[in-house]
């Protein structure tokens, strides 16, 4: 009789048989290793590297660039609590017992207590339902344009159906009279990063798309929510974004652990597909596996060649030479969600709403201390206190956090300050990729600004020695309160990091302190 390694092991190969020899199925090989063994067996990564022509050291070290993979099986028993700053400031005091776990993205559930799983399945098959029901609630008060389900069965892409009526150079130019600006936290011209791309592909050859949904920053939700609810939405984009750049093949790069993103995704391309509305485009799903820096587009790029998950040098950057060296647009699929209707209503339509500089809606998330937690749509240039006051704060606020670990707060006497791209008050107070979080007085922003710079320390690829070294430190110094350490360490980490992790991770004190003045030294 077969034991069961040996059955986990025929498993692992049946899986293995599906995929190409090559080394960019390192990533979907390691997830095969991941949901058949339920960790990294390292039995089961020397198989690996022998199916897809990979020295076992290159794997190895490919596995480790990733926090979300195990090395140890987990117990039937085991609870895994979330410490993201959500759940931190749902549990107040209170630390339950269990596996810290970094943000598992259901923020907006958090409520009194923090998320838990558990069990030994996987992270969103160890929840209930109904966690996920409160963690995508969409909060009332908002627009009605990118959270307007548009999904038909069989689908219906009336954007896309215009889109072909233009020529891609017109399609283009319709997307630059719209002023769509990317909404993954850059905030980049969308018609600029294509333009770059096409023009890039008469030299490097055919470009790619990268539909970005890896959604790795603390207090954001929206793309799961996106992808949850409505995936046609995001592919009917895909597709416009693809013929615009000629592209012939797409990337959706998803969160590791969001699997009921993954299956809506993969579900709705064959939908697409039987449908006859992605002939000539190839759809792939790619999944990451945990960090902060997967968020970083070129880290995606080494993720999808099966290189380890570390920023590259830039220039030169994505759109002149990104996958294999050709030119390689990546958008999120909120700035993906927006394309079908700009194309079925048009630029002056989508331009009715936010800004003259600045169009359109953008998806906020709300957690911490609000009565309405999860998603609302709302214009750019929108006043936070506006958006705070549809939160319904649920105690005395000492303050709002905004754009996650690279951001920064707004104080109570400064929630007028209008929702744009950059540096919204000039001092590191980002809209980024739209997460707020409100801090209550009871927990303070001291804490908060703990508990980022303890993040930012434990998501370092540690590819570079500023970040690497220096953020552990600075973590360090703020927790006893060595500020002459920490106005040391800034300028080091920030002008000496190689990608936007370590350079931006003081930037939750440089806010602190011009927001709260005296009272964050």
């Amino acid at each position: 009789m077969e034991t069961a390694s040996q059955e986990q092991l025929e498993a692992l190969r049946a899986a293995l048989a599906d995929l190409p020899r090559r080394r960019s199925q390192a990533l979907p090989a390691l997830h095969e290793v991941d949901h058949v063994y339920g960790y990294l067996d390292t039995a089961a990564l020397e198989e690996v590297a022998r199916w897809i022509h990979m020295p076992r050291a290159e794997l190895f070290a490919v596995a480790t660039s990733y926090t979300e993979f195990r090395w140890t099986p987990l117990a039937s028993d085991a609870v895994r609590v979330c410490r993201g700053l959500s759940c931190r400031i749902a549990a107040g005091d209170a630390a339950p017992d269990g596996e810290d776990h970094e943000c598992m993205f259901l923020c907006a559930a958090a409520d009194r207590e923090p998320i838990t799983a558990r069990g030994d399945g996987r992270l969103e098959g160890s929840l209930d339902d109904s966690v996920f029901d409160a963690a995508r609630m969409l909060v009332p008060g908002g627009q009605s344009r990118v959270t307007v389900r548009r999904s038909t069965d069989p689908p219906d892409w009336r954007g896309w159906q215009t889109a072909t009526r233009l020529s891609p150079s017109d399609a283009l130019g319709l997307v630059e009279r719209a002023g769509l600006l990317g909404r993954g936290g850059a905030y980049f011209p969308v018609h600029l990063k294509w333009g770059g791309a096409v023009d890039a592909s008469a030299r490097n050859g055919q470009p790619y798309l990268v539909a970005n949904g890896e959604e790795g920053e603390p207090g954001t939700f929206k793309d799961r929510w996106l992808m949850e609810s409505d995936p046609q939405r995001i592919l009917e984009g895909i597709r416009i974004a693809c013929y615009v750049l000629g592209a012939a093949h797409a990337y959706w790069y998803i969160n590791g652990m969001a699997d009921r993103s993954a299956a809506a995704a993969q579900s709705a391309i064959a939908d697409a597909q039987t449908a006859g509305l992605l002939d000539g485009l190839t759809v792939e799903i790619r999944r990451g596996a945990g960090g902060y820096v997967c968020g970083e587009e070129s880290v995606i790029l080494e993720s999808i060649e099966g290189r380890r998950a570390v920023p590259r040098l830039k220039p030169p950057y994505p759109t002149e030479r990104g996958l294999w060296g050709r030119p390689t647009a990546i958008n999120s699929v909120e700035t993906l969600a927006n394309l079908p209707d700009i194309f079925e209503y048009g630029p002056d339509w989508f331009r009715e709403v936010g800004g003259e500089s600045t169009p359109g809606t953008k998806l906020i998330q709300l957690s911490g201390a609000f009565r309405n937690r999860g998603v609302i749509e709302m214009p750019l240039g929108t006043p936070v206190s506006e958006i705070i006051e549809l939160a319904e704060p649920s105690e005395a606020l000492a303050g709002v956090t905004m754009g996650g670990p690279s951001g920064g707060f707004l104080a109570p006497e400064h929630f007028d300050t209008p929702i744009a791209p950059g540096a919204m008050d000039g001092h590191g107070a980002l809209l980024g990729a739209g997460g707020i979080i409100g801090i209550p007085q009871s927990f303070g922003i001291e804490r908060a600004l703990q508990v980022w710079a303890e993040y930012n320390a434990n998501e370092s690829c540690g590819k570079c020695t500023p970040c690497r070294e220096g953020s552990g430190r600075m973590a360090e110094a703020l927790a006893n309160g060595n500020w002459t350490d920490v106005d040391a360490l800034i300028p080091l980490i920030t002008a000496g990091s190689l990608c936007g992790l370590g350079q931006m991770a003081a930037n939750p004190i440089t806010s602190a302190r011009h927001q709260f003045g005296g009272s964050v030294v």
